[in-house]
Formats: structure tokens, C-alpha cells, sequence
């Protein structure tokens, strides 16, 4: 405190100080009320959305566009999530999603936004009646279409007999029924390996864990969903359009959320975000994992939702060569002693430009290579192509592995069906909001079609225009 000596200073002290001094104390009462007010103002309607996924990005962008200050939390050093184009190797592949599924559908927003974006794609027919097949001789297997269609109605109407008769079952059970009683003995075991390899991956376990609903409910929706497209030039240009002009931070893994005050507390390590909302747009393994940790506790029935969920895996090798030596086929299985072990492959070559195949594995099988070397999983994969085109076949010259179970802040691929529950009952509860203040996206809170990535977009504008309700400007 300064002091001032000088008597001609010694009325400003005594009277004139008093009022100087209450004026200035006023003077500060009530800039510190317009900053309290200007303070709160600014802080209205603040959103923290935690991942930057495709749901969380989408979340973002339609709050941002509505006048709502968001700020995104990626615990990664990306954004994208489960959406990872790759250009290590020079030209693009993709280590997650391939495919804008469903491109019929109204609800499909990335069909918006690839007119939107002008981005170039191409039909690629998925069913297991697109591939060429090979046998354990490694002699090629055709059928004829009728043939397909046949096998499709009877696994079918078995199907939905069991629905009635035998609920319990699994797609396995039903389909190992069929062939049991000469059903299906018209077809060689390679067609029945891909029909079943070609619903595991589809839904990312294994068909022993799958029930006979998913195939139900697939076949429904799949009669007006229409077909499956393939980008080129990357799928990332969905999550790079809707970043632009987003506060993003990355490498900040939110490890805490406080909804028990009138705000929400975002924490990141030693960092407290505060906000009037949090769109929580996480994995399902994230949650399963118990990496975030929420106060309160979540309700044992929001946490029996986290834990039902089957959470699946799928993974890729992908290999480069020095030509193409698999001909015109874009897609092929070649059946192994284990239907898991490298037999679907994938044809990248006009997409990416250059002689590349993808094999896909899906379920344990896939969990289990995880834990394995490069070398014994390339060995394990070239083994099947060599079974089927030779052995004088060409090495790769490069190649990607993914392991999104390893991936730290995933730890898994996408939700799939689950046996023995209500998964619709468990995926509404998952998507349901806390105290109008802690909301949560992505694909595992679609109830109809998770494991798609337009789904997860939808999920997150769902959240959004929920808050943007509870919340409104």
C-alpha cells in the first residue's frame, strides 16, 4: 500500500479519500456485475461434445451452425474415430470404415453430403453372391443366381419358423439345421463358409453369439436400404468437412464428467471444462472400459446398457503387390480349414489405383491375430491367397494391419447384435440423456443400424437437435 506524506495530500486522505474510495468500490460493484453479466452471457449454451468421430463431429457442426459456442475433446491425435484414411503408403486406403452402407435410405446424411461434396464413388456389391469363390483345392466354384436366391429363402423362412418355435436359437443353430435334413446339400461347403463368413463380418462376431432376430431384421431393412458405395479419394472427406471451423483439441482423453452442479465439468487430466452440456460420442468399448468416470455414478440401468451391448471386432490386412495377379474379381473367398482365416478379400485396386487387396476377419479370430506378430499374420494371409492362385504368387511389397481392439481409445470396431436381450431396449437406454445435461451419440445408440457410419452421423444430429430442444438459444 502506497502512503502519501505530503500535507497537501491530508484532505484527500481523511474526507475526500473516503468518497474517492467509495466511488472507486462502486465503480468496481458494478463493472463486476456487467462482467458477471457479460461473463454468463458468453457462457450460455456452452457444449462440450467429447470425441471427434463422426457422430461427435456431426454433433458439433449442427450446434456450431445454430449459434452454440462447442468445443470438442478427442482423446487421439486425430479425428475421425473408426474413420482412418490412410496415405503412408502414397495414394489412399482405409484401416476403418470403407463404405457409405445403405445409399437408398432417406436418412442417410452421408448421401447428402457426398452430393454436397461432389465426391466420386462406386458401386460395390457386397452379398456373398459378388464373390468368386474358391474351395479348399483351390478350384473356383460357381453358382448360379437361383441357386443364391434359393439358399437365401430357406435360411429365411428357417428363420423366422425359429422365431416362433426356437427363439433362443442362434443364426448358426438354424442355418446347421437346414443342413442337417439335405436343405442346402445342393450347395458345395465353400458357398455355405462365405454365406456365413459374409454375415459375421457384417455384424463383427461370430454367428455362434449372433441371434436369429439380427438375420430378421436385417432382411427387413436391407429391402429398402438399397446398396453399398465405395469412396474414392478417402473417406475422411466426410470428418474434414464437418471440422472445418470447429474448436477441436486433440490428445485431451476426458477421464471425468461432473453433472452434479447446474453445470457440467468436463475434466481432461488436470484440466476442468466447464459447460451448461456434454455429448458423450465415445466408442462403446470406451464405456465398457470404464475410462470415463461419471458423478454420479451412472444409473445401474444406464451401466447394464453400457455392459449388454455386444461390442465387436473386426480387422484388416492390407497388402500392396507388385501387379495383379487375382485377375478381374473384386471380391473373393477362398474357403480354409477356419472360414475366420484371411478368406475374404477385397479387390482395392480402382480405388486406390494401385494392385492392393484387403482381407477382412471379423469375431475371436480376429481378437486373437491382434495379439500376433506382423510376420505370422502376413505368413497366415498369404498362405490363403497362395491355396487358391499358386504358389509362385508375388510377395507384397507393403502393407497395413489394423488392431482396433489395441487402439487405445476404441478398443473395438463397431456394436453388433446381441444373443438373448433386448437389444432395442438396451441401445433406447444407452442413447437416453442425463438430466438434460449429459448426452449420448454414436453408432451403438442407433436402434436399427449400428455399425454404420451414416448411423453414427444421425445419432449425434439426434443428440444435437435434442439439446438444441432442452437447451434452446
Amino acid at each position: 500500500m502506497r502512503v502519501f506524506i505530503a500535507s497537501n495530500y491530508s484532505y484527500y486522505m481523511s474526507y475526500g479519500g473516503l468518497v474517492m474510495k467509495l466511488f472507486n468500490f462502486l465503480s468496481i460493484l458494478i463493472l463486476s456485475v456487467f462482467s458477471t453479466a457479460s461473463f454468463s452471457e458468453q457462457q450460455n449454451n456452452q457444449v462440450i461434445v467429447v470425441g471427434a468421430g463422426i457422430a461427435g463431429l456431426g454433433a458439433a457442426k449442427e450446434l456450431h451452425d445454430s449459434g452454440y459456442e462447442v468445443t470438442v475433446l478427442e482423446a487421439s491425435e486425430r479425428i475421425g474415430g473408426r474413420i482412418y484414411t490412410d496415405r503412408s503408403l502414397g495414394f489412399t486406403v482405409e484401416r476403418g470404415a470403407n463404405w457409405i452402407h445403405s445409399n437408398k435410405l432417406d436418412s442417410n446424411r452421408l448421401m447428402v453430403l457426398k452430393d454436397h461434396l461432389n465426391i466420386e464413388t462406386q458401386i460395390t456389391p457386397l452379398s456373398a453372391a459378388a464373390f468368386q469363390l474358391f474351395n479348399k483345392d483351390g478350384e473356383s466354384v460357381s453358382l448360379t443366381e437361383e441357386e443364391f436366391n434359393k439358399i437365401d429363402t430357406r435360411i429365411a423362412l428357417a428363420t423366422y419358423a425359429a422365431s416362433f418355435f426356437r427363439p433362443s436359437s442362434t443364426l448358426k443353430d438354424v442355418i446347421d439345421s437346414l443342413r442337417s435334413v439335405g436343405l442346402l446339400s445342393f450347395a458345395p461347403n465353400v458357398v455355405y463358409q462365405a454365406y456365413l463368413q459374409n454375415i459375421e463380418l457384417s455384424a463383427a462376431e461370430d454367428i455362434e453369439k449372433l441371434p436369429i432376430g439380427a438375420l430378421i431384421t436385417e432382411a427387413e431393412y436391407m429391402e429398402s436400404a438399397g446398396e453399398d458405395e465405395e469412396v474414392f479419394g478417402g473417406f475422411d472427406q466426410f470428418t474434414s468437412y464437418l471440422s472445418k471451423g470447429l474448436d477441436i483439441r486433440l490428445n485431451n482423453p476426458v477421464t471425468k464428467i461432473d453433472y452434479s452442479s447446474d453445470e457440467v465439468n468436463v475434466y481432461v487430466k488436470d484440466i476442468k471444462y466447464s459447460a451448461d452440456a456434454v455429448i458423450v460420442t465415445v466408442p462403446l468399448g470406451v464405456l465398457q472400459k470404464g475410462m470415463i468416470k461419471f458423478q454420479p455414478e451412472l444409473t445401474q440401468t444406464k451401466q447394464d446398457a453400457i455392459n449388454g451391448i455386444n461390442w465387436g471386432n473386426v480387422n484388416k490386412v492390407i497388402f500392396q503387390f507388385p501387379y495383379n495377379f487375382w485377375g478381374e474379381s473384386n471380391n473373393i473367398f477362398i474357403e480354409r480349414e477356419d472360414r475366420h482365416a484371411f478368406t475374404t478379400w477385397l479387390s482395392n485396386e480402382v480405388i486406390s489405383g494401385k494392385p492392393i487387396l484387403y482381407s477382412f476377419y471379423s469375431g475371436d479370430f480376429s481378437r486373437a491375430m491382434e495379439d500376433k506378430a506382423d510376420e505370422f499374420i502376413i505368413e497366415k494371409a498369404m498362405n490363403s491367397l497362395r491355396s487358391a492362385y499358386g504358389q509362385e504368387i508375388p510377395a507384397p511389397e507393403n502393407y497395413l494391419i489394423t488392431r482396433w481392439g489395441k487402439e487405445p481409445y476404441i478398443l473395438g470396431s463397431y456394436s453388433s447384435a446381441g444373443h438373448n436381450q433386448d437389444d432395442e431396449k438396451l441401445r433406447t437406454e444407452l442413447g437416453s440423456p442425463i438430466a438434460s445435461k449429459v448426452f449420448f451419440a454414436g453408432e451403438a445408440t442407433s436402434l436399427n443400424e449400428y455399425g454404420f457410419a451414416h448411423a453414427a452421423l444421425y445419432t449425434g444430429l439426434r443428440e444435437a437437435e435434442r439439446l438444441k430442444t432442452l437447451l434452446p438459444k
